[in-house]
């Protein structure tokens, strides 16, 4: 068998790689009255100072409203950022990658089409991103925290001595939140799951209020 190292970033696999964690929490309504005020055509309004000290683990008191550590829908989505490079090289050999392709180039379909098209998806294009819309906020008001990171983000898959790499085979798993934030998060190869893992430098956390198709930040 002949392994092989797949990773997001840049030219190599130990080329650091932008990455970034993404979790949201749904508010009740009770806090939705407290913090929040809507106009009649729907925009959401809040007290940034307040909502930014409520979710402040660290300010004084005890927040009223998710922090990072107690958002119960913990990390949505932790991985690379879409806008890098996604490679493949044999791992003995590193120096020479043997497929590259900027993810955003890559042909995207949602799981759905993929499931429905089958074969005849895999067939188009090179390489196949799958699509995966985590969380658009259809009703309610979130939390959300977007944690940017600089690590590196890489997986590896074994394959028979005779058999070549095909990049038809490989599909790399996007997740949009809030249609806002992408980043790649799983990658498979002939239908198998790769698992991608990584180390990471975290380098700093937006956060923002989230309501329909509003994305607000406010810290």
């Amino acid at each position: 068998m002949t392994e092989y190292t797949i990773w997001v970033g840049g030219e190599h696999p130990w080329s650091r790689s932008y990455m970034g964690e993404i979790g949201a929490q749904e508010l009740t309504q009770e806090q939705i009255d407290k913090y929040f005020t809507f106009d009649e055509d729907g925009e959401i309004d809040f007290d940034s100072d307040v909502i930014s000290e409520q979710t402040d683990a660290w300010g004084d008191g005890e927040a009223d409203l998710p922090t990072w550590d107690t958002i119960t829908d913990g990390c949505m989505g932790w991985g690379a950022y879409t806008d890098q490079t996604v490679g493949v090289c044999k791992s003995e050999d590193e120096e020479n990658p043997i497929f590259t392709s900027d993810v955003e180039s890559l042909c995207y379909y949602t799981a759905e089409e993929i499931e429905e098209d089958g074969e005849d998806v895999q067939e188009r294009e090179s390489a196949l991103v799958e699509y995966v819309d985590e969380l658009s906020c259809p009703s309610g008001v979130w939390i959300l925290y977007h944690s940017i990171e600089k690590g590196g983000y890489q997986g590896t898959f074994e394959l028979p001595d005779d058999e070549e790499f095909d990049p038809k085979k490989l599909v790399i798993q996007v997740r949009q939140i809030a249609e806002t934030f992408s980043i790649v998060t799983g990658a498979r190869y002939n239908g198998e799951d790769i698992e991608m893992e990584g180390d990471s430098d975290g380098k700093g956390i937006d956060w923002y209020v989230c309501y329909q198709d509003q994305v607000i930040q406010f810290k």
